[in-house]
């Protein structure tokens, strides 16, 4: 859709942010630092860099960079697809564990009222690290559109051994 910009920068802070894995039940915060560039037509690249400051000294990284499609599905509703490499790695005092595998994914891009934007889908990765595998998630993200290249909204993201759930900022170049 043409309301839609895929040249984007956002931060966001997880206020709430958990892992519940077998071994594991932590909570926490943290912080999501996110981009995307078109590169031709309908595809963009795309990384993002998580955070995550949880309980008893539990610290997570996550690296993803990857690629996606967008398609108009109507004037303010587009489908889009992502996939690439992602990277996670835990740490626990002296102990530290990471893998890297694979993330792909869909979701639906709409505008429900004059400056509200709502982005949901699912998004499967494949990793295991540190008792924590990789699962399939629930994305959710709502945002307020100020002007053509600011916003704020919301974010969520649930299932699998990993829930987050913050508020976000976003500028579109």
């Amino acid at each position: 859709a043409e309301n839609f910009s895929y040249r984007y920068v956002d931060l966001a802070r997880y206020m709430e942010a958990e892992i519940d894995s077998d071994n594991v039940d932590v909570d926490g915060d943290g912080i999501q630092l996110r981009g995307s560039l078109p590169v031709y037509q309908n595809f963009f690249a795309l990384a993002e860099y998580e955070t995550l400051d949880l309980d008893g000294g539990i610290d997570t990284t996550r690296l993803l960079i990857g690629a996606g499609g967008h398609w108009a599905l109507g004037p303010d509703l587009d489908l889009i697809a992502r996939g690439g490499i992602v990277s996670y790695d835990i740490d626990y005092g002296q102990f530290d564990d990471d893998d890297t595998g694979l993330f792909i994914g869909a979701r639906i891009r709409t505008i429900v009222a004059p400056k509200i934007e709502v982005e949901a889908g699912v998004e499967h990765f494949e990793f295991d690290v540190a008792g924590v595998d990789g699962d399939t998630y629930i994305i959710g993200e709502a945002r307020y559109n100020f002007t053509s290249q600011w916003s704020a909204g919301a974010i969520i993201t649930l299932g699998g051994d990993q829930s987050v759930i913050g508020a976000q900022g976003r500028f579109n170049f």
